[in-house]
């Protein structure tokens, strides 16, 4: 353990000595096997498939990188039903799984199972909803988020400064859904403590409404100037459809989500140059349009790319860089520990060992396990290109 310690647990961490091979004989393989549990068919499949895509891309590199070691993935598609989630994780561990990647809203209903079965479960935005208890000295001691800035402050913070720029009034719309309300309910308390002057006006509608032009219009007959809102998917496409029926170009901030071509296309005309979007990794973002990124990120790009067939980068694939980082920081932690037992990998990744990925670098604890901190955070224009891998970065106001 003190060798560890004294190691920086990156992508060299062979560096320190060991590269957890199956019984030290020469040539041996390592087998880690990852789970998947998430929707991969539904209306939240376009995420789903991002992060599985990023998963098998982190599984690419890692077998690249270290050619004694081999990561098997075995996906659940849940059809973002939240109940079956639990089913799912189940099946899983009985499949003696080192790891599980769960979509958001898989993640909070699983997290007493993970507790007995002594698993690891990581997600992006899912960690929001339990956020309060996760830690070894709280009730979740299974739960990691690699998300960049998908949970806790550090994802409403700058979305919420920006909000305030435009005004001391700022509108506030959730889906209802477990994120939109722990995300709701959070900047409501952020707000109070470092925004004094706001004044938050919140509607939320049902995550399964087709239409949001009465609770947009309430949110528009309050006065704000500016919009967050907290929603992604089918729902996010809802909200945008609907602003542009009512003709209301707030200035809005919402969810990286928003960089999915399928939404970004609606955001109306009036919007184009205002509405930010994030928070994103700073990995991701330029001040010149068209720029590429380097090292660990371009790994990902390039990858992920090639995986889905397709020339172009839009915000959404960013999404995919957060599993692809727990292929890598499951094997890294396996490394460390010699083991690729479930509960070997946990205690390691809270050793607050230094983790790298293509989002930058991760520092977990034992009560800290969101692993990206805001300096290493951005927000970006969902109206321009991102083709290249990086992202145009929005500029931030404060109030």
């Amino acid at each position: 353990m003190l060798l560890a310690a004294a190691c920086s647990l990156t992508l060299a961490l062979a560096a320190c000595g060991d590269d957890a091979t199956d019984s030290g004989t020469t040539g041996a393989t390592t087998t880690i096997t990852i789970g998947f549990v998430g929707a991969l068919t539904g209306s939240l499949a376009p995420s789903g498939q991002v992060a599985l895509v990023g998963l098998q891309a982190g599984a690419e590199y890692v077998q690249a990188k270290y050619p004694g070691t081999k990561i098997e993935i075995k996906q659940k598609d849940t059809k973002g039903e939240p109940t079956a989630a639990v089913a799912a994780t189940r099946e899983l561990v009985q499949d003696k799984v080192s790891a599980i990647w769960f979509t958001t809203e898989a993640f909070p209903p699983v997290q007493d199972f993970l507790n007995t079965a002594k698993v690891p479960g990581a997600t992006a935005g899912g960690i929001g909803a339990v956020l309060n208890d996760v830690g070894d000295s709280k009730r979740y001691k299974y739960a990691f988020s690699t998300g960049a800035g998908t949970s806790g402050d550090t994802s409403v913070e700058p979305l919420l400064s920006y909000a305030a720029s435009a005004g001391d009034t700022v509108a506030m719309l959730d889906d209802s859904s477990a994120f939109g309300t722990s995300q709701s309910e959070r900047t409501l308390s952020i707000a109070k403590n470092k925004f004094p002057n706001v004044k938050i006006v919140k509607e939320s509608f049902p995550s399964t409404a087709t239409d949001v032009t009465a609770q947009l219009t309430k949110l528009k007959d309050s006065g704000a100037k500016s919009l967050i809102v907290w929603s992604y998917g089918a729902p996010l496409v809802a909200t945008m459809n609907s602003l542009g029926k009512l003709g209301w170009n707030p200035q809005m901030s919402g969810v990286l989500g928003i960089g999915d071509p399928s939404v970004s296309e609606l955001i109306p005309a009036g919007m184009k140059a205002t509405l930010a979007a994030g928070p994103i990794a700073k990995t991701f973002v330029s001040s010149t349009e068209g720029a590429a990124p380097s090292g660990m990120a371009a790994e990902f790009v390039k990858l992920y790319l090639k995986a889905k067939n397709k020339d172009t980068f839009n915000a959404l694939d960013a999404v995919g860089a957060m599993s692809f980082d727990w292929a890598l920081l499951v094997v890294q932690a396996s490394q460390q520990a010699k083991s690729t037992d479930p509960d070997a990998i946990k205690k390691a990744l809270v050793s607050q060992g230094t983790y790298e990925g293509a989002n930058g670098k991760y520092v977990f604890g034992p009560d800290k396990r969101i692993g990206l901190d805001a300096d290493q955070l951005g927000v970006f224009v969902p109206a321009k290109s991102c083709a290249k891998g990086m992202c145009v970065e929005a500029s931030i106001g404060a109030k």
